[in-house]
């Protein structure tokens, strides 16, 4: 407990909330003032009035912490980005970034391969122990959050909005799914802050900012991603485009940034190599399961799905399922379009 730093955050909440979340006005007042309680003073003259405490309480109430930019479990990357936020509201596990991340980003009217694409970057991210940060948007956001917890990885959602709220709101289970896995729901604004239009802009620098890469999948000439994009080459990050289909709308702007730069990958694997970050060497098959189970797919000259696994092996579904999972992380197999191979081929 720090009584002082306790008291520093309060006041820094309330002056947010007063503020309405306009974070350069609360800049601009800090860059005069020495102190946040100076801070919230200041804006009783020209902003609403709020009850320091009773702000305190709410954030409290929804479960959500404050991190100072320079308390230790503020993501390291984010405190070195230019605009950096003072501070993050997170919902979860706050030390989650002591992890190497990687950002999915992408349109929100995603086709059904761009949704596969994505869920499977997330679960490929998500079995190397990377983990995935994103928007929570409809589309490309919410498959790679998916893809990434159903793996079991850890994945950060960054709101444009108060941590109290889900937005959009049908995402609220998915919300609980990542909490639940161990990630985490993160934010700049105080509680109650509205995600109007121009926060999912100011969004997009801290998802790019927390990662040491970003991965963009379908991004046509108006999605949000190429914002994101651009803030990741302003943080000195890596941009990388997974292409498609030459004239499809969806495109766009993902070829664009192939053509200004950016690196062309087809998987998580092309990422992780371009990154540096080497994959875990394979381990052996240890249960009968596994050794079923691979021996059926060693056997096999093609991709093989669950239910015929099952069917070759007398083994349930469900622990076929279960005994994939396992062999994915050790490196022993590998997901196609069709089902699942060994790593040999």
């Amino acid at each position: 407990m720090n009584p002082a730093l306790d008291r520093e955050k309060i006041f820094y909440n309330a002056a947010f909330s007063a503020l309405r979340g306009d974070y350069r006005k609360l800049q601009k007042l800090k860059s005069d003032l020495s102190s946040w309680e100076e801070v919230f003073e200041s804006t009783r003259s020209i902003e609403r009035n709020v009850n320091p405490e009773e702000e305190w309480e709410k954030l409290k109430k929804c479960g959500a912490e404050l991190v100072f930019s320079d308390e230790p479990e503020f993501p390291r990357l984010l405190r070195e980005i230019y605009f950096a936020p003072f501070g993050i509201y997170v919902k979860g596990n706050p030390g989650i970034f002591e992890k190497t991340s990687v950002s999915v980003v992408g349109t929100r009217k995603a086709t059904d391969d761009g949704l596969e694409t994505a869920g499977k970057f997330g679960r490929d991210f998500g079995r190397a122990g990377i983990v995935v940060a994103s928007g929570l948007a409809f589309g490309i956001d919410s498959a790679a959050h998916k893809g990434c917890v159903s793996a079991g990885g850890k994945t950060a959602a960054v709101l444009a909005c108060g941590v109290d709220e889900v937005y959009p709101k049908t995402n609220e289970r998915l919300a609980k799914e990542i909490l639940a896995s161990g990630g985490a729901i993160i934010s700049e604004y105080p509680v109650g802050t509205p995600p109007l239009p121009h926060r999912f802009i100011e969004r997009n620098r801290i998802v790019s900012g927390l990662s040491v890469g970003v991965v963009i999948i379908e991004a046509p000439e108006s999605s949000g991603s190429l914002a994101t994009a651009r803030f990741a080459s302003e943080q000195n990050r890596e941009a990388f485009v997974v292409p498609g289909p030459a004239g499809h709308r969806n495109f766009s702007g993902s070829h664009r940034l192939i053509r200004n730069g950016a690196r062309l990958v087809s998987n998580a694997g092309d990422v992780l190599e371009d990154l540096g970050i080497v994959e875990p060497p394979p381990t052996l098959a240890e249960t009968e399961e596994e050794k079923t189970i691979l021996e059926i797919l060693e056997n096999s000259k093609s991709p093989l799905e669950v239910d015929k696994i099952s069917e070759m092996s007398n083994l349930e579904s469900r622990v076929v399922n279960e005994t994939i999972t396992i062999l994915l992380f050790k490196n022993l197999v590998k997901e196609e379009k069709n089902g699942y191979i060994t790593n040999k081929f």
